[in-house]
């Protein structure tokens, strides 16, 4: 006989009351490395911009564009360690839990049941570091799949293993 009994939410364990295991504090050194990669480009483009274009104007607008590059980059550093704070994994019996973000703020939940492959990764600069990222890929396309940068390499490893084990 079919039953469909109802659930008391109150009974279901709380996503928000799992702690989260953080991430290596070596990667917030990648995050650095990748944000000064980028404004040593910009920093690049607007000084090689005023050599060549010798108009009057481009020396106006160069020490207001250098200062405000400068500002967004502190504060993009500052974002980033604050936003690094946060981020986390948990495993807990059924699923994957990672959070991550600092404005916004984004908490995934990847049932075992729907993960259909595991990937290790490793970026040329991250593998300097010993580090490496687990991707974790969902069925369907609601775009449920999770991506935990940041993990020791033996960490995403061992992560891939276990979860390889419960998903076969």
């Amino acid at each position: 006989m079919f039953t469909n009994l109802e659930i008391d939410i109150d009974t279901i364990p709380k996503v928000e009351s799992v702690k989260l295991i953080s991430i290596s504090k070596r990667y917030l050194k990648i995050l650095f490395i990748n944000i000064c990669i980028q404004y040593v480009i910009l920093f690049g483009v607007v000084i090689l911009v005023k050599t060549f274009l010798r108009e009057e104007w481009v020396s106006n607008v160069f020490w207001y564009v250098i200062t405000v590059l400068s500002l967004v980059f502190v504060l993009q550093c500052i974002f980033s360690i604050l936003s690094f704070k946060k981020r986390g994994y948990a495993l807990r019996t059924q699923d994957i839990i990672y959070a991550k973000g600092l404005l916004n703020y984004k908490k995934t939940t990847v049932p075992f049941i729907r993960i259909q492959h595991l990937e290790t990764k490793q970026s040329f600069i991250a593998k300097k570091f010993g580090l490496a990222s687990l991707h974790v890929y969902t069925a369907g396309e609601s775009g449920g799949d999770l991506s935990i940068s940041g993990l020791t390499f033996e960490e995403a490893t061992r992560i891939n293993e276990l979860l390889t084990t419960k998903i076969n």
